[in-house]
């Protein structure tokens, strides 16, 4: 169940206040909200045009620490759900109006959504948008699961950008009559997004509504495109307006809404959500555990092949034949990038061990276990990477590979190599365990020194005879900004 913060009236100073509580007293408050400038949020009444708001300042009232600002009579959006039931496709039909007339900076669609913390209802109509920082404020201050339900909740990955607040709304109008968000059960993220359909609850709102909001929380991406174009979110929610002007809705108020559990227990939820967990367990099992079976599989497969290969291959001279000793090198490090073993082992003299050899193969195999199962590719060379202006990375995909390779002479046939390796593996103790937050792929760089004996071969060309590690050390560490499949590259348009 949701539970908003408390907004309450009180003396201050020998005047009256609204409030907001964020906490018990004893909380302390991020150092940043203490000093400096407020970052304002908007005021939007029935036909003005938004109005900038700022609070007034922190204070404890009644044990507990709050913010407060000039006086409004306002109840939070979650109340749509029970008290304020009866009016919630005209509160979400207001409240999308409303949001079309903010500018989308102020708004901060990052996630695409909209956390539910910043929605605030006035009683005499109209709307109060927190500024962003106050949001954070109570993200901070939040337990998980309050923070979960309030904003990650309402995240529906896969959707076309311009149409999120449109989708957003809609959760609402979920929201209301269900009780619970649509898509805040694990179960239902992993299984695609599908909601439990309203249709399955007895209902007495009428069956246009309810095939609306079932439809549209399932609207497929070419669908969205066709609702929203490529307009900003806020002023796609003209869309959402048209389409929710003809509905009926005649949900009772309640004073405490169902929750999801309780749909278990119900005979005709159960069986959706029975079959839900099935394909969402499948789901979390071949993601965690069924590279397991395939690797074996694979690894098999590539075994026979490679040994096939590696026969043929010594009868034909190798592709490097003809290249001078700095170029053997140069190839050997374009294998490993390539994740290509036997582009690698091209330029390696027999029994000459190939100290890349495992990484590789471990690489190689979950990639092209992922590209077959998923279609993505999940090895980015960090020199193509760079050479594009180091985008962001689509989510599941790490750099792995050597860049900036210097070849020094040390003798006729030895030669000392420095390169700089891209890594998604810690290779230091003090490494493992590194945080990785949401939206972001961590890299491990690193400083390599090798030393590489390339010597002629009797039939007549230069190979590898032997590859010393002399040293490897931390540069640094990478946070990489991913994105999700099906979404539009950050930075572009």
């Amino acid at each position: 169940m949701i539970v908003s913060p408390e907004v309450f009236t009180a003396e201050i100073e020998q005047k009256e206040y609204s409030c907001i509580a964020i906490g018990p007293k004893g909380m302390d408050l991020p150092s940043y909200l203490m000093h400096g400038g407020k970052q304002c949020g908007y005021l939007i009444r029935d036909g003005e045009a938004p109005m900038p708001w700022y609070w007034q300042g922190f204070s404890i009232v009644e044990e507990r620490r709050c913010f407060y600002f000039e006086k409004l009579n306002l109840f939070p959006i979650t109340e749509i759900a029970t008290t304020r039931r009866g009016k919630a496709l005209s509160l979400v039909r207001d409240l999308s109006q409303a949001l079309s007339t903010l500018p989308s900076r102020f708004l901060d669609l990052s996630s695409n959504t909209l956390p539910i913390w910043r929605i605030w209802a006035i009683e005499e109509g109209g709307f109060l948008i927190l500024p962003q920082d106050l949001a954070d404020l109570f993200s901070s201050c939040a337990e998980e699961e309050e923070r979960y339900l309030m904003s990650s909740a309402w995240v529906h990955h896969g959707i076309h950008t311009p149409f999120a607040l449109c989708d957003q709304m809609v959760q609402l109008l979920y929201f209301a009559y269900a009780g619970f968000p649509p898509f805040a059960q694990k179960a239902t993220r992993e299984d695609g997004f599908r909601a439990l359909p309203l249709s399955l609850l007895a209902t007495s709102v009428s069956e246009k509504t309810v095939t609306f909001i079932d439809g549209s929380l399932r609207m497929s991406l070419a669908k969205q495109r066709e609702a929203s174009g490529n307009a900003e979110s806020q002023k796609a929610l003209s869309w959402f307006f048209s389409a929710t002007a003809s509905l009926h809705w005649d949900a009772e108020n309640r004073l405490q809404a169902p929750s999801y559990k309780d749909m278990r227990d119900n005979p005709t939820t159960s069986p959706f959500l029975q079959s839900q967990e099935k394909r969402a367990n499948r789901v979390v099992f071949w993601r965690k555990k069924g590279w397991i079976v395939i690797t074996v599989l694979l690894s098999s497969i590539l075994v026979i092949s490679f040994t096939t290969g590696r026969i043929k291959d010594a009868l034909a001279p190798p592709y490097t034949a003809g290249l001078n000793q700095q170029q053997v090198i140069e190839e050997y490090f374009v294998g490993q990038n390539e994740l290509d073993l036997q582009k690698m082992e091209a330029s390696l003299g027999k029994k000459v061990k190939n100290p890349a050899a495992m990484e590789v193969t471990n690489l190689f195999v979950s990639r092209q276990t992922r590209q077959a199962y998923e279609g993505i590719t999940t090895q980015v060379d960090p020199n193509k990477w760079i050479a594009n202006g180091k985008p962001a990375l689509l989510e599941g995909t790490f750099l792995y590979g050597v860049t900036d390779v210097s070849v020094k002479a040390l003798d006729s046939t030895s030669y000392e190599v420095s390169s700089t390796l891209y890594s998604p593996y810690p290779y230091f103790e003090d490494q493992e365990g590194t945080m990785v937050e949401a939206g972001e792929v961590v890299i491990f760089r690193y400083n390599q020194v090798q030393v590489f004996t390339v010597e002629l071969a009797k039939r007549g060309w230069f190979e590898i005879t032997s590859i010393t590690n002399r040293s490897v050390s931390k540069l640094d560490l990478l946070r990489v900004p991913t994105y999700q499949k099906g979404t539009m590259l950050p930075g572009t348009n």
